[in-house]
């Protein structure tokens, strides 16, 4: 695929030009969510969350716009609480935490509230974790 990108974009470039055709580069993001739902209402709540995040963190059609993420564009907590609260209606978003991720270690970086990417690199969604609580059990022993 690279070889032949690279020889359509070589017939077309201009005498003098140097270019580089490279694969993207991607970084994994995991987020762990704690969400507060209507009792009742904690499967649909968790579904829509984990397909909202899905879907928001997906190189190809995912990004503020869902026609795919922009190169190097960092991920950001504020953003990934907006997709949740406006994927899951009334549920109060408790919690939310960004990790970058590596999934051929499977490893998890320490938590932090942006994963900056590099100018080449791609955002995929690593294994998200959602956890819904139904509203008002929190204290019940």
């Amino acid at each position: 695929m690279l070889a032949a990108i690279t020889a359509s974009l070589d017939e077309r470039r201009l005498i003098g030009t140097r270019l580089v055709v490279e694969p993207p580069v991607y970084q994994g993001v995991t987020v762990v969510a704690r969400l507060s739902a209507a009792p009742g209402d904690t499967d649909r709540v968790r579904a829509a969350a984990l397909d909202a995040l899905y879907a928001h963190l997906n190189p190809l059609t995912g990004g503020p716009d869902s026609t795919g993420w922009p190169f190097g564009r960092p991920v950001q907590y504020g953003e990934i609480f907006g997709v949740l609260q406006h994927a899951t209606g009334n549920a109060l978003v408790e919690e939310v935490r960004l990790f970058p991720a590596d999934p051929v270690t499977g490893r998890r970086g320490t938590p932090t509230d942006r994963v900056d990417l590099a100018a080449g690199a791609l955002v995929f969604s690593y294994q998200h974790q959602v956890v819904v609580t139904a509203a008002g059990a929190e204290g019940r022993g």
